[in-house]
Formats: structure tokens, sequence, C-alpha cells
């Protein structure tokens, strides 16, 4: 698990965990895994009703476990080799329009520290393409303010560059100039992050955590009367709009931070139901 984030170390303890409760309940040890057992506790798993991305995450925190296990001597042979995963369905990300995401961010345009903080993170959520993480991540440090730039710390410890808007630099300026000072008096220790000064804070001084940053995208999609989005939808909006504006899928890997241009190709699929439907609404022979 070298690289991954918190919130997977956590998820894969949990799971792990899981795991030891089963063995001890049949009076078993982590040395009595074998190709038997793991099946017996799959179907356990099975017979709970997870959803399959959760059944796949369980099942990746099994593997590296049983992995470890082989290496470290506890097990002559790795259980899972022949382990089959669960059939996830791919489902296409709901994507709002151009007009829902302009009336949500549009929502947040107050003056008082609160509000350009909170347009701040929208703008980057949607204007940047971050992840919920890699905004509550950002410290001031990263800010390129010259160069109209990012440094992102993303998934898998992987840093890239990620280029500011026009809309997404300006909430940037009115932010530090009239806002980030105004938190900046109740700071204290906890607001860094990663070894430097966190650029989001809350009122406390502490950073800001994933979790505040979906209940203000919560928060403003229902000032705007649209919808309720989630941060990661605005990531979808972003890399969608784009798309369909003509943009690199090449490039838009590259400002994802995606590792396989694979996970990238989800949105020629909705760029072209968005196709499909001007097709149908605009052409005489459709």
């Amino acid at each position: 698990m070298r690289g991954a984030s918190g919130a997977t170390k956590r998820s894969y303890a949990s799971d792990l965990r899981q795991l030891f409760e089963w063995l001890a309940a049949k009076d078993l040890t982590v040395a009595s895994l074998d190709r038997r057992t793991l099946r017996a506790f799959t179907a356990h798993l099975g017979r709970r009703g997870y959803a399959p991305a959760t059944l796949a995450r369980k099942l990746s925190a099994l593997r590296g476990f049983a992995k470890y296990l082989t290496e470290t001597g506890v097990l002559g042979v790795d259980p899972t080799r022949a382990l089959p995963g669960p059939r996830r369905r791919r489902r296409l990300p709901r994507v709002p329009s151009p007009a829902d995401i302009e009336a949500l961010i549009a929502a947040a345009g107050g003056t008082d520290p609160f509000d350009l903080r909170d347009r701040l993170a929208l703008e980057l959520l949607y204007g940047c393409g971050l992840r919920s993480m890699e905004v509550v991540d950002l410290r001031i440090e990263d800010v390129k303010a010259s160069q109209a730039q990012l440094i992102i710390h993303g998934k898998g410890g992987k840093m890239r560059i990620v280029p500011l808007g026009e809309e997404a630099a300006a909430a940037l300026r009115r932010y530090l100039a009239r806002g980030r000072g105004w938190f900046a008096a109740a700071e204290d220790v906890g607001a860094r992050v990663g070894g430097g000064c966190a650029l989001l804070v809350s009122k406390s001084g502490r950073p800001l955590r994933t979790s505040d940053i979906r209940r203000l995208v919560v928060k403003y999609s229902r000032l705007a009367g649209i919808d309720t989005v989630s941060p990661h939808m605005l990531r979808h909006a972003y890399a969608t709009h784009m798309l369909e504006r003509g943009a690199d899928l090449r490039a838009i890997q590259e400002l994802l931070g995606h590792a396989s241009l694979s996970t990238t190709q989800v949105y020629t699929h909705v760029s072209g139901a968005h196709l499909r439907r001007t097709y149908d609404l605009h052409h005489p022979r459709a």
C-alpha cells in the first residue's frame, strides 16, 4: 500500500479486521488461509450484499495481505492467485450542464471570507478538475500565481502541474487578498499540511477536510436550485466539457492525473451521449 492515500489505508485496515474477525469466529488463524478458506470467506462477503466496487476493494486488500504473508513465509503459496474478482458494471458519471455549473458557482458570490473560500473551492473542483482530497491538500506554497499554475500532490504520491483558468485565478486572488488573512488569525499548527500552510482552512484555523468540501458543494447546489452534485461530479464535468469543446484526450489524462488512458476514456462515452442528444434535437433527419 505504498503511496496509498490515508482513506485507502483506513479502508484496507477495516477490510482486514473483518477477515480477522471471521477467522476468529471459525477458530482459524491467518496461517490457515488457503483457497478453500478464501472461497468460504468471499462467499461470506457476497452474502453481505456489498456493492461491486466495495467488494472489489475488499478483495484487493485480501490479495495484498496474502502477498505479504507469502513474502514473509507465513504462507507457502499465495492462495489469492486464482481468486476471481467481482464483475463491475461500468456506470457513466452524471455530468451537470454548463448552465448548472454557472448557477452553482454564482451561488457562492458573496464577499465575506467564507464566501471567498467556498468560491475558490468550487473553482478548483470544476475549473481545475481537482479531486476533493487534492483541494484540501493544497498548500499556499503550491500556488504559483505568477505562472497561473498549481502544483498538485495527487494519488499515489504523484505530482503534476495544473493550469489556473481566468475564473479560478481571479477567485484565488480575491481569497488571498481578502479571505485567507482573516482565517490566519485563528491559524495554528493544525493548519499545516504536508510541511506547509494549508490554502483552505476552517474558521478555527484547521485545514478543510474532504467532508467539508462535500458539504459546501451540497450547500451551494441547494442555493442554486439545481440537482445536488458531488465534488467528483464537478471533476467529471471539467473533463467532459473540455472534451466536448475539442480538448485532446491525452491532455485531459495529464490534467486529471490519471495513470491510464483507459480511465480517462470514460469521458468519451459521456461526450458521445451529449452528441447524440444534440443530433436528435437539431438534425433535420434525426
